[in-house]
């Protein structure tokens, strides 16, 4: 149902350091008759930064030289990564996942942290605000660890995909996050979030499309039905594709309705190969070849049938029935593409 743009990718690496190799993984909001997206980067030294970039037609975008949100503490020292926005009243919550060393195992993990601002301009940092978070407690799991079994002495403080309901409901801020499983979270004051340990979308098994993990996209939007939540779906083929659940306007804990076929999958020679974070050894492998061996580990995957084909969407805007995305292609640029919103609800 979704139409790729012509111009897509819309948004690519460009000359500047921060952002010279990958630009992927865009969070979106429209406002005020104008499209802001809000991408991942990563330069040369590999740490994520999230430009920003906006647009009145949401295809052709002006960018910005210097990063919107840049590593500036401990928490976040090795990248602020995926992000995603929600607009509460007059406040815009940014979220991302920080990455950086957590102790007592001194681990490299991700972990959610939220940035506020009025203008767009100016952030302030909140820093992880799950703190009491135990992913392995709330039967969280990583897929392609499997050969390192999780010790039960870890931290468990892994955390990401975070979208923020752009309104409260019951009096409290609500967020659904995470990548395996999908939980639901709630604060007072939008700085202190507390995390429900059941997951609220788990993967369904052989036969799916979402059938090994699922993982958050953007921040819910509220349409007649209810809340429309875009989310991954991840088969055994590691590929990445869309599909979305239905929530209970008033009770974001209560699924009303979940697709049973995704609603937007990789077909696009942008989104079938590319320099994807899970290549075999991770972003710790990629980070450290040169250009020449980049281009061969390219080669290798997709000649050994293992390229992870991804479409992933953290950003999406809703103008009338007109749905448009905003997503990363192979992990590599950013790209769009729109959709009439009853026709995607028509998908069972």
């Amino acid at each position: 149902m979704f139409v790729r743009s012509k111009r897509n990718p819309i948004i690519k690496p460009s000359r500047h350091a921060w952002e010279s190799r990958k630009t992927y993984n865009p969070a979106a909001l429209y406002d005020n008759g104008v499209y802001h997206v809000f991408y991942r980067a990563n330069g040369r030294e590999w740490n994520s930064y999230i430009g920003y970039a906006v647009s009145v037609d949401g295809e052709r975008f002006t960018r910005f030289p210097k990063p919107l949100i840049k590593p500036e503490h401990r928490y976040e020292e090795h990248g602020c990564e995926d992000p995603r926005i929600a607009k509460i009243g007059d406040t815009y919550f940014l979220s991302y996942a920080a990455l950086g060393r957590v102790a007592p195992e001194k681990q490299i993990l991700p972990r959610v942290a939220i940035a506020v601002s009025k203008d767009l301009k100016h952030w302030k940092k909140y820093g992880p605000v799950l703190k009491k978070w135990n992913f392995y407690k709330a039967h969280g799991f990583v897929p392609w660890l499997k050969e390192r079994p999780h010790k039960k002495n870890l931290s468990g403080e892994w955390s990401k995909a975070t979208g923020i309901f752009p309104e409260k409901i019951g009096g409290k801020y609500w967020m659904l996050f995470g990548d395996m499983h999908i939980w639901l979270a709630s604060s007072i004051d939008g700085k202190r979030w507390t995390a429900l340990r059941k997951p609220l979308i788990k993967a369904r098994g052989r036969g799916y499309f979402d059938e090994s993990f699922v993982e958050n996209g953007p921040a819910p939007i509220r349409i007649d039905e209810g809340w429309l939540v875009l989310y991954h779906g991840i088969d055994d083929k590691k590929t990445y594709s869309i599909g979305y659940a239905i929530l209970d306007a008033h009770d974001p804990q209560k699924i009303i309705y979940r697709s049973k076929k995704p609603v937007f999958e990789p077909t696009a020679r942008y989104e079938l190969s590319g320099l994807v974070d899970i290549l075999p050894g991770g972003l710790e492998t990629i980070a450290k070849l040169s250009t020449a061996k980049l281009k061969k580990l390219i080669k290798d995957a997709e000649q050994k049938g293992i390229m992870p084909k991804v479409t992933f969407c953290n950003g999406a805007t809703l103008v009338g029935d007109n749905l448009r995305i905003y997503y990363g292609a192979a992990d590599s640029v950013v790209c769009t593409a729109k959709a009439n919103l009853r026709d995607i609800l028509r998908i069972r």
